[in-house]
């Protein structure tokens, strides 16, 4: 027996080994990232289809009701408190962004609403006493800036 020529194949069958240990790792973290990606999306859009609820049970909708109709106090509070939820779930979509959770076209699919959550006084009124991440608050800010 060579034994040069086994430890030569030997050698060659573990940097086989080795690279494909090392392919399976990489298609394994795409997946894994994809994954998290889905389900962090995922669960932002339940919670837009939780404020879609409560818009049809509630009949208060921040993105039909302008400055000039009056609420009675229930409903403002209402109106309110479903635009904190809409600012609430878009900050944590924020942050799903920026540590990589979420992907920019879901992001840009998120944020395509917020001139139209946002189009009147009422709702960016809102902005003004709420505490959220100063960096979000900031870019809420500037995504709004051209509004009337």
């Amino acid at each position: 027996m060579n034994w040069t020529a086994i430890s030569a194949v030997s050698g060659l069958v573990q940097s086989v080994v080795v690279v494909a240990s090392l392919w399976y790792v990489i298609v394994q973290l795409r997946q894994n990232t994809k994954a998290m990606i889905a389900s962090s999306f995922q669960e932002i859009l339940e919670a837009d289809i939780g404020i879609i609820s409560d818009y049809m049970q509630q009949g208060v909708d921040p993105h039909f009701i302008g400055d000039d109709i009056a609420l009675t106090p229930e409903a403002e509070r209402m109106f309110l408190w479903q635009v904190v939820k809409l600012i609430k779930i878009r900050e944590y979509a924020w942050h799903q962004f920026r540590t990589g959770t979420l992907d920019g076209e879901s992001w840009e699919t998120l944020t395509a609403a917020l001139p139209t959550i946002f189009a009147t006084r009422r709702a960016r009124a809102v902005l003004d006493f709420y505490t959220g991440n100063q960096d979000f608050m900031l870019f809420m800010r500037k995504q709004l800036a051209d509004l009337p």
